[in-house]
């Protein structure tokens, strides 16, 4: 990461290019800043696409594979609405939402997770 995006990351400006988390290699401490950074998003778009706890949960930043997948969501997410990106791009990115939030969905009901017990 260039010195001109972590100046921009620590006023909250937007990355240039699409923010791509390999989570396996964060130590604890980026771990905790990179979800708080994803917190964001994930209140966003489960607000705006009116997403319950069954497709995701309010403990979701406590399971992997959903931290995962909600991440990918959000790098697609940005990908989708750069200045270089396919007319198109938008309209993949809902066909896509919807496969994730089936993903989701499975995963949620998996874990057994409601809107008030995290089981973990």
């Amino acid at each position: 990461m260039s010195r001109d995006d972590e100046l921009g990351r620590a006023f909250g400006l937007p990355a240039t290019d699409p923010y791509v988390i390999c989570w396996r290699d964060l130590d604890e401490s980026s771990t905790a800043e990179e979800l708080d950074r994803l917190k964001d998003w994930v209140d966003w778009v489960t607000s705006r696409y009116d997403l319950d706890h069954k497709v995701v949960p309010p403990c979701w930043a406590a399971h992997g594979a959903v931290v995962e997948e909600l991440s990918a969501l959000r790098t697609l997410w940005e990908s989708c609405y750069q200045d270089d990106a396919a007319p198109t791009d938008p309209v993949a990115f809902h066909r896509d939402l919807t496969l994730a939030m089936r993903r989701l969905r499975d995963w949620t009901s998996m874990l057994g997770c409601t809107r008030t017990v995290h089981r973990g």
